[in-house]
């Protein structure tokens, strides 16, 4: 870990800053990452989203190198894919569940301590006060998507921010051999960070009198963005991913927090108190719109209205979805470069470490509840003969992230198939399908037509294991076989936690959120016309949200 965290601080003057002696700091990281890894141990699963289906497709990786699963291939790719590497490597040597907690703790601890570095760099102190808010935000949306790709490569892209926020030659070869982990992991974020630190870079020479013109340019910048990939490629934008309870709270960067129900926004709500009031006080501070660090904030909010919310690339089969929830991670991570010189004080830190306590509280239950559902969906298809493909399309009723989506994909490790794994067909993984298989589903239509129950089983399909709903006191899962003609379960089901459901029984789902998931854009998005139609798309699952 960097000498620059467990040294001794180097307070504002005027700021309330608690001294540290480096013993006590040295006891405090030591402190905090253990709690910050206590998410990751303390069910039998980490319940995030598309995790389940990285570590399948670890699995499925050694099943194709010993050519036991003809039709499927390994591609050589060079981004989107540094924790599959991991997974993969983890997988022979420590087996499924240590593999996952290694490589699902290690971003985690990789995001926090980088957007801690990267405030401390921002600010010239310690950043203990938002220790909190940053613990939730980093086991927050994106992570519960399970997009660790995106999430690590944001991660390390932090690290990257904080060594070139003054650079030297010795930081930038620290920052070399980063910045080719992070693109190994995901582009997207690499792009992010070199334009945040040019923007820095260049404002940071203009005189302050003049300072207040450069975010004009960089709003021209990012509507010259927008405009060339709605010109070029086919996407999803409207108006409702902006007036929307998810909009309000996108921008602002709080929804990281909202997660599997309504009762997230318990915390949410706080968060967004702790935002208004650190704001506020960095505004009475003054030059607030001379400020690049506030300027970088304000942008990408400008960025959060502007980008499409998903886009299909031509060279995937599905699309680049979710991008609103990707610059609100961004979003509260600039929030934090701003704030970072904020005041100390009792009201904040109390409030602070109340929600993130509320917030780790629901975690526990949730994970409880989800590992519960996924142990019978275990023992289910630990009664089949071994190597039959199963299917499940299970939604956590009302919800607005469907922890379910792959529930099945862990649970086949070394039992079973998962037929709708979506991640061969999507041309987007190291993992294709080169030919006919009998265990991944041809493409992405298919897939699709399996979360949303459409399915028809084919000849070719026949027999297949469906996860229904059972009438069976006691059982809320059984499995059936399904033979050629019949079609594949999807239904809904209650399992996460809820605290108000007669007193809130029609909270917004997060509509906006569940239809970034669909792989299809459609032609037009609540009367707002796209640039290039794309009847020749091919649709692709919801592989992250509940299907509508």
């Amino acid at each position: 870990m960097p000498e620059s965290l467990i040294s001794s601080n180097s307070a504002e003057t005027g700021s309330r800053t608690p001294r540290f002696s480096r013993l006590i700091e040295i006891w405090l990281v030591i402190a905090i990452t253990a709690a910050l890894l206590l998410p990751c141990v303390w069910q039998e699963h980490i319940q995030a989203g598309d995790l389940s289906s990285h570590v399948y497709n670890a699995w499925l990786v050694q099943q194709i190198k010993r050519e036991a699963v003809p039709g499927l291939a390994l591609i050589p790719v060079w981004t989107n894919v540094l924790t599959d590497w991991a997974l993969e490597r983890l997988m022979g040597v420590a087996g499924e569940p240590v593999t996952e907690r290694v490589v699902a703790g290690s971003a985690a601890l990789i995001f926090f301590w980088g957007a801690f570095f990267a405030i401390n760099a921002a600010s010239n102190r310690r950043p203990w006060l938002l220790c909190p808010v940053l613990g939730m935000v980093s086991y927050g949306l994106v992570f519960h998507f399970g997009f660790l790709n995106f999430y690590l490569s944001t991660g390390l892209c932090l690290w990257i921010l904080g060594l070139l926020w003054r650079p030297t030659w010795r930081r930038a070869l620290i920052a070399i051999p980063l910045t080719a982990l992070a693109f190994l992991a995901h582009g997207l974020p690499v792009v992010w960070v070199f334009s945040v630190l040019a923007y820095l870079h260049l404002a940071w020479r203009v005189p302050q009198v003049w300072r207040i013109l450069v975010p004009v340019g960089g709003v021209a910048g990012l509507a010259i963005v927008s405009t060339v990939i709605m010109s070029r490629f086919p996407y999803r934008w409207s108006f409702s991913q902006l007036a929307s309870l998810d909009g309000y709270s996108g921008i602002t960067g709080v929804d990281q927090v909202w997660l599997f129900d309504s009762k997230y926004l318990i915390v949410t709500a706080a968060l967004l108190i702790i935002f208004v009031k650190l704001f506020l006080e960095r505004f009475d501070r003054g030059n607030f719109l001379r400020d690049p660090l506030a300027q970088v904030w304000i942008l990408h909010m400008v960025a959060f209205m502007l980008m499409p919310s998903a886009i299909q690339l031509p060279q995937y089969q599905h699309v680049l979805a979710y991008i609103p929830q990707r610059i609100s991670l961004f979003i509260a991570v600039s929030f934090g470069l701003m704030v970072g010189k904020a005041a100390y004080g009792r009201g904040i830190t109390r409030l602070s470490g109340l929600a993130a306590a509320a917030f780790f509280m629901f975690l526990y239950v949730d994970y409880g509840a989800f590992n519960k559902a996924e142990d019978e969906v275990t023992a289910l298809v630990s009664e089949l003969p071994p190597g039959q493909r199963v299917v499940a399309a299970i939604m956590d009723s009302d919800a607005r992230l469907n922890a379910l989506i792959h529930v099945v994909d862990r649970a086949c490790i070394g039992r079973c198939f998962s037929y709708a794994d979506y991640e061969p067909a999507t041309g987007q993984f190291r993992v294709r399908i080169v030919g006919p298989n009998r265990v991944i589903a041809p493409n992405m239509t298919v897939v699709q037509e399996i979360e949303y129950g459409h399915h028809t089983v084919t000849a070719r399909e026949a027999p297949l294991y469906s996860v229904c709903p059972c009438q069976k006191e006691g059982n809320r899962f059984c499995l059936r076989v399904l033979s050629a003609g019949e079609k594949t379960c999807a239904f809904s089901s209650p399992v996460s936690l809820r605290l108000w459901a007669r007193i809130l029984p029609r909270l917004p789902r997060a509509r906006e959120l569940a239809r970034q998931s669909q792989g299809q854009v459609p032609d037009h998005e609540s009367g707002v016309p796209i640039v290039n139609k794309v009847d020749k798309m091919t649709p692709a699952a919801p592989h992250t949200e509940a299907a509508q």
